[in-house]
């Protein structure tokens, strides 16, 4: 229900959340998908309810469609028109974030920009050229710990790292991993 221009409720996770925003946007690589980045995914169904996951579609990538086939099986079965929390998700492939972000048409008062606090280089950027507000999301995990313990087999502590229902997909881009790095 729509209280003011750039106000509204709407439920989440079976409560109501305040949203100040048309589409919350972010963008990186995802290679190991884990439970940080949809920590993240879930800080942006806060803010808006429309939402856009860019993935970077650069040659130092795994391939972008199994990326995108592991965040939307994490998101819920219909992804692109609503997933498990909430309303409308998609994703988008670009090779850089800039190319990415120049693909939103929505007012810039409309849209926010949501990435780890890692990236606050970019947040500020996007800031600068697109006149985005942005959110900074404290990191609970890396794709670099995925890595570590699944090299180290540390399958009970990963298990708090990966959600239990991707966790043979990160295995498996992780085993596409090693083999891209040794040449096979």
């Amino acid at each position: 229900m729509r209280l003011a221009p750039g106000r509204a409720f709407s439920v989440y996770d079976g409560r109501m959340t305040e949203t100040w925003y048309d589409l919350a946007v972010t963008f990186g690589r995802f290679n190991l998908l884990h439970a940080g980045h949809l920590d993240m995914f879930e800080r942006m169904a806060d803010l808006a309810p429309a939402r856009l996951i860019g993935v970077s579609d650069g040659p130092a990538n795994l391939p972008a469609d199994a990326r995108e086939a592991v965040i939307r099986k994490a998101l819920g079965p219909d992804t692109a028109t609503a997933g498990h929390l909430g309303a409308p998700w998609d994703t988008a492939r670009a090779g850089n974030p800039f190319a990415f972000f120049e693909y939103v048409t929505a007012a810039p008062d409309r849209v926010v920009v949501v990435l780890g606090e890692d990236q606050e280089g970019l947040a500020k950027a996007a800031k600068r050229v697109f006149g985005w507000d942005y959110r900074l999301v404290r990191r609970l995990g890396s794709s670099t710990e995925v890595r570590s313990l699944i090299d180290s087999e540390q399958w009970d502590r990963l298990i708090e790292v990966v959600p239990a229902e991707i966790l043979p997909d990160v295995c498996r881009l992780r085993v596409l991993e090693l083999k891209r790095q040794h040449g096979n």
